[in-house]
């Protein structure tokens, strides 16, 4: 069973003070760390300080970002080795606002997720609903075609130390509610796009979580689907009592039954 993953973007919020108190707020809160994986990504110069103040809690941190090189004349760059270094667990890598606003593109991302492998920082890869159809044994299927961009060249045995985020446009950043059929079919869609490129066997392991307007309302019938694996939230994780009811969104079974998979 695929363990459920409950991560939090802050985007551009909160300072280091905040961060701390928001971490010691919660820490002795959170789910079994054994059932429910719970992640928050600051802003960089946030990161040290959280590392240390999640120490022995279970609470994962996670980078916003990093750049393909491990050193070297990048200005303002965010280094992997010095992630991994620090004990960053995940990075997010090509988040549509990176995309939107920064210009990156699937080549850069793709020389990301390739240097976060290697580092052993796991690359959260951030897709969004962008299709095309392809033949696969005689079917034609819809696959994800910047997802398949981003993981050209990775091999079966990286691909087992990624997560995906699927994070359709029409849902990420609007404060809508999301619409969980949806959210469910392109999670759905993105499991077989990496059964058809890998093996089932693999993508039946890959945790795919959905980002867009997540919030209290609407995280259990999310989290209900058999194909989403976990979400990414957004401002509905800033506040910490929110957060505390997102992260323990299910004492009443899927927790558990989701243990190990």
């Amino acid at each position: 069973m695929r363990k459920p993953f409950i991560a939090a973007n802050w985007k551009m919020h909160k300072n280091i003070a905040e961060s701390v108190d928001f971490v010691n707020q919660i820490k002795d809160k959170l789910p079994d760390p054994a059932k429910v994986e719970v992640g928050i990504a600051p802003q960089a110069f946030a990161l040290y300080s959280m590392v240390q103040a999640a120490r022995n809690s279970g609470l994962k941190i996670i980078a916003q970002n990093a750049a393909a090189e491990y050193n070297g004349p990048f200005t303002g760059e965010i280094s992997l080795r010095g992630l991994h270094d620090l004990g960053t667990n995940y990075a997010m890598l090509g988040h549509i606002e990176r995309r939107r606003l920064f210009g990156e593109n699937n080549t850069a991302v793709h020389k990301k997720v390739k240097a976060a492998l290697q580092m052993g920082v796991t690359p959260i890869i951030c897709t969004d609903e962008t299709m095309v159809q392809k033949e696969v044994n005689g079917e034609i299927h819809y696959v994800f075609q910047q997802l398949m961009s981003v993981l050209h060249g990775v091999s079966l045995d990286q691909i087992r130390n990624v997560v995906i985020s699927y994070e359709p446009s029409w849902a990420v950043g609007v404060g809508q509610h999301a619409n969980v059929a949806l959210a469910e079919e392109g999670c759905r869609t993105i499991r077989r796009t990496i059964a058809d490129n890998y093996t089932y066997e693999i993508a039946d392991k890959i945790r795919i979580l959905y980002g867009g307007s997540v919030n209290p309302d609407n995280i259990k019938d999310l989290m209900a689907k058999p194909d989403i694996d976990g979400v990414l939230i957004g401002r509905a994780s800033l506040d910490v009592d929110n957060f505390l009811k997102m992260v323990n969104y299910l004492d009443d079974g899927k927790a558990n039954q989701q243990v190990g998979k």
